[in-house]
């Protein structure tokens, strides 16, 4: 009885190092970043991989935030299919309430979990939409600072997982372009944990 997990790339990390703590086991996909910056891609291949194991597993997490488009999909899957509460993956790693919280206390923030932070430079324009300006003869960089004029600090989420030197590092990097400062918050993997837990007992249900 197998649970099959969907994960968003950013959430790697987090994602395995939640499943070697169950001794079942898993069939875990990797979806390419930054899909959520357009949400019917996201959607067509959600249901396209979905559709693709629904008849090896016996139920699907999908390791995203709501991400603008999962309560879009279909109702009509042979499986229950499961993701955890957050619009995306910053209210999933953050909680939604926390994330919140941080946004009423500084609007001008941006927020970097280990995933993203690990990618760099290339999160920042993927997610304002800027990186294949290049290609058109306009510095990205100049369009990234004109956009982000508002921002004044990144937070960086720590979940304990990964290079954490690396991430702190890239974080710096970052901030020092732009000018911000930079602060951290603890993340937590109980919404990830919680929505794997609710799939194993879904599985271990008699037929």
């Amino acid at each position: 009885m197998t649970v099959g997990i969907l994960c968003c790339q950013v959430l790697e990390q987090e994602v395995r190092s939640l499943i070697r703590r169950f001794p079942d086991e898993f069939y875990i996909e990797i979806l390419e970043w930054g899909l959520h910056v357009h949400p019917p891609k996201l959607l067509n291949q959600l249901v396209e991989r979905i559709r693709a194991i629904e008849n090896q597993v016996t139920s699907v997490v999908l390791a995203f935030g709501r991400c603008q488009i999962l309560d879009k999909l279909p109702e009509d899957f042979k499986i229950p299919v499961l993701y955890p509460p957050g619009e995306n993956c910053i209210g999933v790693l953050l909680g939604q309430e926390r994330y919140l919280e941080e946004l009423y206390r500084e609007a001008g923030t941006w927020f970097l979990t280990p995933g993203w932070a690990e990618l760099g430079m290339s999160f920042i324009f993927n997610e304002i939409q800027c990186s294949g300006l290049t290609k058109q003869g306009i510095d990205p960089m100049t369009v990234a600072r004109r956009m982000l004029e508002g921002y004044k600090r990144l937070l960086l989420i720590d979940t304990g997982v990964g290079d954490t030197v690396l991430q702190q590092e890239q974080a710096q990097k970052i901030a020092d372009i732009f000018g911000w400062r930079v602060g951290a918050a603890r993340g937590s993997m109980t919404a990830l944990e919680t929505v794997l837990q609710k799939a194993l007992d879904l599985s271990r249900k008699p037929a």
